[in-house]
């Protein structure tokens, strides 16, 4: 009989389940299930989460490293070292004579030695728009010396010539898996934040667009003349399978926005579009198949958003024939050199395309495309008009850029008691420096971080079975929904340890 009480003692131990509460529940138990529920219910448990506004520079994105050749996406300073250890600087695929021949003349730099120049690319760009701007000012005084002629060509050339080697930089070196930090970083965000870029890259828009809660058609505030996924149309293909208010607005530009060739023009040294009065903007997304582009240069092997140094040609059919024609008193002509291929490449088809990018000088101008810039800095000035919190990962505020600077101390002299700033890179005290303590003073709250993006993912990962608790406390399918993992948790456990308590 007493072996018999022992055994129904046990059996009853056995059957026996815990009791559930969330104060039982260990910290590594919420991080696994919040990390684990659809992105759909973390958007949905969120939505009364107040705005948080990220701003982003470079030092965000330079964490990724996985593209094939384990060249981080590249800072201001290192912008070369990484053009010298991507595909950009070797082989046929890229066009980067006129920079090699501009630094070799007026640089000093042997061709030879190329690979040791590493110049800060702002600081680069800036003292190049100066020289363009001084030799443009000489020529409305007098006709220019053998020099300078020789000088305007070669400014005009590398100028240019930069815009399509910044993006090709950043295509190849964003080439590769897509879990990057801001993937992390959504995880955690609520469905009411917006994002603010002084990046070109497509890191974000990628992570964006792998949550399922964000369409490149609307999701970047702008709108776009055509998409190319797969093929030209009006929109990429798909739509979010989940609501939130995500937008990613790109005040810089972007690797993936196209608009028609634009290049410095050498008789007035301004910049200018191939086709003029040409304001639409087009968006590049994916293709796996070849595409038009200049004499058939096409290159497959890329992820969705990037492409090879050659962006795609803009259907002509998305432009009126004005537009198209000859001006008058000009001829068109087409010089095709066998220096790329032995035997003679195809023949261009379509309007050729730049990216749209407002490279790192003083002075960024964009005129022709001012409408399509204003409105998203306008929305940007909107959203930091009625966000709580604000956090810049990775901006260092420079010298060239002083607008944003100004965007900022804008909204913290408007409504700095209403908002929480926070600051994350490392040597952080000098960034702070240059927004001014008289302007944080007026924050209702500033915390400085002095570390890179990916420590500060790591302390925001802390904050997570907090997060969870709150959910399921606010929310009885949440809690109902813990409560039935716990309970088959523990009756797993027991399924392997019958003896466990």
């Amino acid at each position: 009989m007493a072996q018999q009480k022992s055994l129904k003692t046990t059996k009853a131990r056995e059957i026996q389940a815990p009791s559930f509460s969330l104060a039982s529940l260990n910290d590594e138990f919420l991080k696994f299930y919040w990390y684990n529920m659809p992105a759909s219910a973390r958007a949905m448990i969120g939505k009364e989460r107040p705005q948080t506004a990220w701003i982003f520079g470079a030092g965000a994105s330079h964490h990724f490293d996985l593209n094939p050749f384990g060249v981080p996406v590249p800072l201001a300073n290192g912008f070369f070292k990484a053009f010298h250890a991507l595909p950009t600087s070797g082989g046929f695929n890229a066009h980067v004579g006129p920079l090699i021949s501009f630094l070799e003349h007026y640089r000093g730099v042997r061709v030879d030695r190329v690979g040791d120049f590493d110049e800060n690319i702002e600081d680069f760009m800036t003292s190049v728009e100066s020289d363009i701007e001084k030799l443009r000012a000489r020529m409305t005084k007098g006709r220019l010396t053998q020099r300078e002629v020789s000088a305007r060509f070669s400014l005009a050339s590398v100028f240019s010539n930069m815009n399509f080697i910044f993006a090709n930089v950043l295509n190849e070196a964003q080439n590769g898996a897509p879990m990057s930090l801001y993937r992390h970083l959504l995880d955690i965000c609520g469905p009411n934040d917006a994002f603010i870029t002084f990046n070109w890259d497509t890191l974000l828009d990628r992570a964006l667009a792998d949550t399922g809660g964000w369409s490149p058609n609307a999701g970047y505030g702008m709108k776009f003349r055509a998409v190319l996924d797969g093929g030209w149309s009006a929109a990429a293909k798909g739509a979010p399978q989940f609501e939130t208010q995500w937008k990613l607005l790109k005040l810089h530009g972007s690797t993936n926005w196209l608009i028609p060739y634009m290049a410095i023009n050498f008789q007035t040294l301004e910049y200018a579009p191939l086709i003029k009065q040409a304001s639409s903007v087009f968006l590049y997304w994916y293709s796996s198949m070849p595409y038009a582009t200049h004499h058939f240069r096409w290159r497959g092997g890329y992820v969705p958003t990037c492409y090879c140094y050659y962006p795609p040609n803009l259907p002509a059919k998305y432009f009126p024939n004005a537009q198209l024609r000859v001006g008058k008193g000009k001829v068109a002509m087409r010089v095709n050199l066998r220096i790329f291929s032995p035997f003679e490449e195809g023949a261009d088809v379509g309007v050729p395309s730049s990216p749209f990018l407002i490279t790192p000088v003083r002075q960024k101008k964009y005129d022709i495309y001012k409408s399509a810039l204003e409105h998203l800095w306008e929305q940007a000035d909107t959203t930091l008009m009625t966000a709580k919190r604000i956090v810049v990962v990775g901006y260092s505020f420079p010298k060239t850029d002083v607008r944003p600077l100004g965007l900022l101390r804008n909204v913290l002299r408007k409504r700095g008691a209403e908002v929480d700033l926070e600051v994350v890179a490392p040597g952080v005290d000098s960034i702070l420096e240059r927004i001014g303590d008289r302007d944080l003073a007026r924050a209702k709250s500033v915390k400085a971080f002095d570390m890179k993006f990916e420590a500060y993912i790591g302390m925001l990962a802390r904050t997570i079975p907090e997060m969870m608790r709150h959910a399921a406390k606010e929310n009885r399918e949440v809690l109902n929904w813990l409560a039935v993992h716990f309970g088959m948790m523990h009756y797993a456990l027991r399924k392997v340890t019958p003896n466990a308590r």
